[in-house]
């Protein structure tokens, strides 16, 4: 290597590149920048419906909050934001939150998070220690166990069914890993509403049991539920955290399901002890203090009425999705559920089929879905697949199935 000499004593390279080759951390690996492609019926994506998101709302709602009090907001937009997230937001969400799930909450005890994701992985880092065991769905979101495999956490999924996790083989789930392993789980991560992938809700008298099973193990549940904004068929189940008051249950929720993921916005409320612990892990300030002004402007005048819109367009899009199963896949060895809310069918072929294997294929076909292998801890669920109807219009939603379906014939999939 050659350097040229500088009159302040340093020197700059002049041909081969610095070697990182022996200073990488054992934890960081080569990532490739990948560019999503989307199928011309693209059921793979788990995004909102764009047409729902409110702009101008948003707008407006942050032009109300600098015109209530300019200096005030000028002032706290000079200060990094507290490490919980912005004040006026954090009681906003402990009053919904107390108002939609009888949750119990002040300010002090919400922490708002870059997306529920930040959320989720700050309590792993918290609790999670390499080789720790955690419990979930037995097909789950991946986001999630992509973060727990990454500080080294060993998934198990439990059996469920169209309900969503089965109590007495959670059980059977625990006991499992302590007579092989000689340790409880560490956690159980569950999404109970709208589950994703499935679209399962898991009934109260569910959740009871599972509350039960996990004292009397001592296993602390991290109910993940960001999908409650989505319900557009009945009524919602109570939380875990509103039938439990022993400080076991860690609450995650979102705004991105509500308003954007592109705001990057959700939080999480736990015990005391439990917060203070989660933010020794976090690094840096608050998120986007912005941001958190849109969101509060928007939500306190428009939170009904967002929902009521919001929600008829999710239903308007999975009726059009189910009949398009309804009369492709009737008469073939395939099911699906009909979700009361939320943004994901789960298809399944009963006879056992492999429809991972022909994804790409089918995609490239013009028909985009994710194999249900890509959800399942337990490397399980090739014959499944999640379809997302909430983002592409009516019409696409129903003409994809009908596409999927003639594209699975010629693949002799059907």
């Amino acid at each position: 290597m050659k350097n040229t000499f500088y009159e302040n004593g340093g020197y700059m390279s002049t041909s081969s590149n610095f070697n990182f080759d022996n200073l990488w951390s054992e934890k960081s690996t080569d990532a490739e920048r990948v560019i999503t492609n989307h199928a011309k019926y693209d059921f793979a994506i788990a995004y909102p419906p764009f047409e729902a998101i409110p702009m101008y709302g948003l707008i407006d709602g942050l032009k109300s909050k600098v015109d209530a009090d300019l200096e005030k907001v000028s002032i706290e937009m000079a200060y990094y934001p507290h490490i919980q997230g912005d004040e006026s937001l954090r009681e906003f969400t402990a009053n919904k939150i107390y108002g939609d799930r009888g949750i119990k909450a002040d300010k002090d005890s919400i922490v708002l998070c870059n997306g529920s994701g930040e959320a989720n992985g700050l309590i792993i880092q918290a609790l999670i220690n390499p080789g720790d065991y955690v419990i979930t769905e037995q097909y789950v979101y991946m986001g999630t166990t992509k973060q727990l495999t990454h500080y080294d956490a060993n998934i198990v999924g439990s059996p469920m069914d169209e309900q969503g996790l089965i109590p007495e083989k959670l059980e059977d789930t625990i006991l499992n890993i302590k007579n092989k392993h000689g340790v409880i789980p560490k956690m159980l991560y569950t999404i109970p509403e709208h589950q994703n992938p499935t679209g399962s809700t898991l009934p109260k008298s569910r959740r009871i049991e599972i509350i039960n099973i996990c004292h009397k193990y001592g296993i602390p549940i991290l109910e993940d539920d960001c999908y409650i904004d989505n319900r557009f068929e009945g009524s919602p189940e109570p939380a875990f955290a509103s039938l439990d008051d022993s400080g076991m249950v860690i609450y995650v929720g979102t705004f991105s399901k509500l308003i954007a993921p592109g705001l990057r916005m959700g939080y999480f409320t736990a015990s005391a002890e439990v917060i203070d612990r989660i933010l020794s892990v976090k690094v840096g300030s608050g998120p986007n203090q912005f941001t958190a002004y849109a969101i509060d402007g928007f939500l306190r005048s428009n939170l009904e009425t967002h929902k009521n819109t919001y929600d008829k367009i999710l239903k308007d899009k999975k009726e059009a999705m189910e009949k398009g199963l309804l009369e492709a896949f009737s008469d073939t060895k395939a099911k699906w559920s009909s979700p009361k809310g939320g943004c994901y069918t789960w298809f399944e072929m009963t006879d056992g089929t492999d429809i991972s294997e022909v994804r790409n294929e089918v995609f490239s076909r013009g028909v985009g879905y994710i194999a249900g292998d890509m959800f399942a801890p337990n490397g399980d669920g090739q014959n499944m697949a999640r379809l997302c109807f909430a983002f592409e219009p009516v019409k696409k939603n129903y003409e994809g199935i009908i596409e999927l379906a003639s594209i699975f014939k010629d693949l002799k999939v059907i």
